[in-house]
């Protein structure tokens, strides 16, 4: 996942963001300048003190909080794990019927748990973390508070696998999509060619 947000950052999310083209600025969501480009001190500051946090809980979720939920997914239900054998490797047919139906049942987890997440004080303390920014920008997609993660993220992705048990390349395949839509929901820009 690591390479993958890099590679999207450095292709999709830094280009429009640096280049600054009239063309990718029209579909710019906010009227308001990126806060690394503000004119106020104070908001470059406070964005880049909030970037350091981002990447570094980014980091602290996934070498942390994904082996941790793998590995406890794998003692709670061990006959459960998914297949990455070759024998089993899924046709086109499946692959597809495979990867919508993770992203079907994963993306209606996360709807839920999100809203809970909303929903309760107690555990609004701990997804607000991800509305700390002012302005939607790649980063934010990525900006969880460790508890945030393994209820909303990491929860609907292991009921996900454990109900539907995709192959291995079928659950790459799903990740990749709905990581690129929450990156892409997130850019900051509601590009009409989306496919998300």
């Amino acid at each position: 996942v690591a390479p993958y947000y890099l590679i999207y950052v450095l292709i999709v999310a830094l280009p429009p963001y640096l280049l600054g083209w009239e063309f990718f600025e029209q579909y710019k969501i906010s009227n308001d300048p990126w806060p690394w480009k503000d004119e106020r001190e104070s908001v470059r500051k406070e964005f880049w003190k909030l970037t350091y946090k981002s990447v570094w809980l980014d980091f602290f979720n996934i070498c942390i909080g994904v082996p941790g939920c793998v590995y406890t997914k794998t003692i709670l239900f061990p006959h459960r794990s998914m297949s990455f054998s070759i024998d089993d490797w899924p046709t086109q047919w499946e692959l597809f019927v495979g990867v919508m139906a993770v992203v079907y049942v994963s993306e209606f987890g996360f709807y839920w748990t999100h809203r809970i997440m909303h929903a309760y004080p107690k555990l609004y303390q701990f997804h607000k973390f991800h509305h700390q920014y002012n302005q939607n920008n790649v980063l934010s997609a990525q900006y969880f508070h460790p508890i945030d993660f393994v209820f909303s993220i990491a929860a609907p992705v292991i009921a996900t696998n454990t109900i539907i048990r995709p192959h291995g390349v079928t659950q790459l395949v799903a990740g990749l999509w709905i990581f690129t839509a929450n990156l892409d929901d997130h850019l900051g820009y509601a590009f009409p060619w989306s496919p998300v």
